[in-house]
């Protein structure tokens, strides 16, 4: 079968699940605006505004916009959301926006993170966001749940009070118990419970992450993770087929994948048997899942596991091949009964074909991010680059440039440069530069300004370090594949 038929199959297919039509307004894409004015604004700082957007149905890299301030400190702009959701505005906090909203608030520059920052105005989304610090207090104080380094002895006891925090908020929605004013809506009652109900699930699946496993994902043991998350069975309803969880404050992004990574395990790393079809391969790897937590078969998280495992592990990298994400597609459809995740993996897969069969593509303009990368690797023009945006305060990011030591080294009298890119803000130049020298950490070390970063981080949509890319001896950017090719060819 050709593409041409295999892409029409997929298409007949998917509209039959979608022909139910999508009616929740807010699972639909669309914009919003997002204005405001920054208080206190000094003349060289908050020139400008990062917002992160993701879309959890593919947990695909976030996207990265910038909001130019002006010297006033008033900002607006128009924001493309793939639904409704809470987005990060950078040095600020998650805050949610609906589609068709705007949302108004003002920011003390004096005041750090998400203190002073006020919502102006009566529309859903200032009340959402006006609300939840309030509610989020009530039930969890000012502490954060997470406690880190609790020994396996402690753990039990630990997550048991936070299945008792999740019951007792379970408890008040069903009751309309909520502390909430008079006239709060009843989609800002959603987001607000299943905001306080990630929290705690949140905290669960991260103590997991930090002190159950100890070789990454491909370590768990699929009897203790059934056995450590025996609280979901009963709890279903609220916490894995509840489409309200799209919409939680606090980090969405990560909820969505800690979900996919430390819950529906099996979707993503069940192996494909031999001779087994993609379709037999997902049907099976789901069915394990199901039994561990007893869920149905409607199950709305495990269908947003399965889009994300298409997407974003196997077919959207670069030079992937239409044919083989039309097969990986047409094994998903039948698993997926939710219309409203059947309409955004279509649109999203609608979107991967039209990008792949453009036939005309126009230059865009150069963006200021465009400017300031040309103007660090302008220098190194004739070499092969490794580039690393990283930052001392992140832990990964030092593993990896350690890890690398040897790989600088061994091309070192070869047109190979190894950067590496911080904001001088989050690293300051005294301390970074004493761990690189403590460490031997060697190469081309970069740094830019805070909102420079700023500025790199929307041409490269770097959601968090660390962000790796390659640009070739001519000053194109390829992958780090196609660098190592070029640097390891010279080596033989």
């Amino acid at each position: 079968m050709n593409k041409k038929s295999i892409i029409t199959l997929i298409l007949a297919v998917v509209a039959t699940i979608s022909a139910r039509a999508i009616n929740e307004y807010h699972f639909n894409s669309g914009t919003a605006v997002l204005k405001g004015r920054i208080l206190n604004k000094p003349a060289d700082e908050w020139n400008i505004i990062s917002v992160i957007i993701q879309n959890a149905f593919t947990d695909e890299d976030a996207q990265v916009l910038t909001i130019p301030v002006a010297a006033d400190g008033s900002f607006e702009r128009s924001i493309p959301l793939p639904y409704s959701q809470s987005i990060k505005v950078e040095d600020v906090d998650f805050m949610f926006l609906a589609v068709g909203d705007t949302l108004e608030l003002t920011k003390d520059a004096k005041l750090v993170d998400e203190k002073g920052v006020t919502f102006v105005g009566n529309t859903m989304s200032a009340n959402i966001n006006r609300l939840w610090p309030k509610v989020r207090k009530h039930y969890f104080g000012e502490d954060k749940l997470l406690i880190k380094g609790l020994t396996k002895d402690i753990i039990p006891a630990w997550k048991k009070q936070m299945v008792k925090l999740m019951d007792r908020v379970i408890a008040d929605i069903e009751g309309d118990r909520l502390p909430l004013p008079a006239g709060t809506s009843a989609f800002e009652k959603e987001v607000l419970g299943a905001s306080l109900l990630s929290e705690p699930l949140m905290a669960i699946m991260e103590n997991y992450r930090y002190n159950m496993t100890t070789g990454g994902l491909y370590s768990i043991k699929k009897d203790e993770l059934g056995a450590y998350n025996d609280f979901l069975t009963s709890r279903q309803k609220w916490l894995l087929d509840n489409p309200a969880m799209l919409f939680v404050i606090p980090s969405p992004g990560t909820f969505i994948s800690y979900v996919g990574a430390y819950v529906m395990f099996d979707v993503a790393f069940t192996r494909k048997e031999d001779g087994e079809s993609r379709a037999d391969h997902y049907r099976r790897a789901t069915h394990i899942a199901q039994e561990r937590y007893g869920l149905i078969d409607t199950d709305f998280m495990q269908q947003i596991a399965l889009c994300c495992h298409v997407f974003r592990e196997n077919l959207l990298d670069k030079g992937s091949d239409p044919d083989v994400l039309a097969e990986y597609f047409t094994a998903i459809i039948p698993l997926i009964s939710s219309p409203i995740v059947a309409q955004h993996a279509l649109d999203r897969y609608r979107q991967y074909v039209k990008q792949r069969e453009l036939k005309v593509v126009e230059l865009e303009p150069m963006t200021k991010g465009d400017s300031i990368f040309q103007r660090i690797i302008k220098p190194y023009k004739g070499n092969a680059l490794y580039v690393h945006f990283w930052g001392m305060y992140c832990g990964p990011c030092r593993a990896e440039m350690l890890a690398e030591r040897e790989k600088v080294e061994l091309f070192k009298d070869k047109p190979v440069r190894f950067i590496y890119i911080c904001d001088e803000k989050e690293s300051p130049s005294e301390p970074t530069e004493k761990w690189l020298a403590d460490n031997n950490i060697k190469g081309e070390h970069i740094y830019v300004s805070h909102e420079e970063w700023k500025f790199l981080a929307e041409k490269f949509n770097i959601y968090a370090p660390p962000f790796s890319t390659g640009v070739d001896k001519d000053g194109n950017i390829v992958t780090i594949n196609e660098v190592n090719n070029y640097a390891y060819d010279m080596l033989k």
